[in-house]
Formats: structure tokens, C-alpha cells, sequence
């Protein structure tokens, strides 16, 4: 009885830590490029190439949580989700984050949209990321 109750406790100690790393990753699981400096993607962007990213989320979509601004340094990109398939939290702003993705270098058509909705000069910009995953650091 002993065993089948320590099996149990272990097993829900086990879940329980699966599910505070999952709180802290949105989407896919990084797959581990070295981060590349956001300078030298905006400086010279190639439309479809992977990157890792890393900074501080500036601003969060209102609404859904459907994309988020990085900032690192005086830099910043919009950035969304891949397939819409996930969302990060609205309150994420402020907090440091590791993603990975790919460039995306935008229509001018999309940047109106992006500003209603709270983007700001990085979604001007027209270079973006669709990350198809975002950690917390």
C-alpha cells in the first residue's frame, strides 16, 4: 500500500513540474540556435531565414496575445506566432524571453492593421519574426 501510495505522489510531483515548465514556454520547444543579435537581423533582413532571438517583451497584443514586440537594446521587431497556434500571456510585457523563428519582411498593407491593434514602431518597420516558440527566461 505504502508503494502504491509513494508511486501516486511521485507521479503527481512529476505532473505538477511538467506543467510549471509548460506556464513558462508558448508553442514549440526551442530548438536550440545561438541567438542572434537583433541589430544584425533588422540590419540586413532575409526574408524566410531561421533566428533565435532574446530581449524583453515591450508589448503584448490586447486582445488575444496573439503577438508581442522584442526589444533588446535601443532595436525592436514585431513579432507572431506561427499558424496562429498559440498566444503568450497579456501580461508578459516587461519580462525577458528567448524565442525562435523565422524573418518575415512585410507588406505594407499589414502595418495599419498591426498599429490599430497597439503595435507600435516595430510593426512600421515592415521586418517581423514568426516565432514558432517563445520561453521565458
Amino acid at each position: 500500500m505504502r508503494r502504491v501510495i509513494f508511486a501516486v505522489l511521485a507521479s503527481l510531483a512529476a505532473a505538477s513540474f511538467a506543467a510549471a515548465d509548460s506556464a513558462s514556454t508558448f508553442g514549440k520547444p526551442l530548438t536550440g540556435l545561438a541567438p542572434t543579435p537583433l541589430a544584425d537581423v533588422l540590419a540586413k533582413p532575409t526574408d524566410g531565414a531561421s533566428v533565435c532571438l532574446e530581449g524583453t517583451v515591450s508589448a503584448v497584443c490586447r486582445n488575444k496575445g496573439c503577438w508581442l514586440e522584442l526589444k533588446q537594446a535601443e532595436k525592436s521587431v514585431h513579432v507572431t506566432f506561427e499558424g496562429y497556434s498559440f498566444f503568450v500571456p497579456k501580461d508578459l510585457a516587461g519580462k525577458s524571453v528567448r524565442l525562435e523563428g523565422k524573418v518575415k519582411v512585410a507588406p505594407p498593407k499589414d502595418v495599419e492593421h498591426l498599429q490599430k491593434e497597439g503595435a507600435g514602431a516595430a510593426a512600421a518597420a515592415q521586418v517581423s519574426v514568426v516565432a514558432s516558440g517563445v520561453a521565458l527566461k
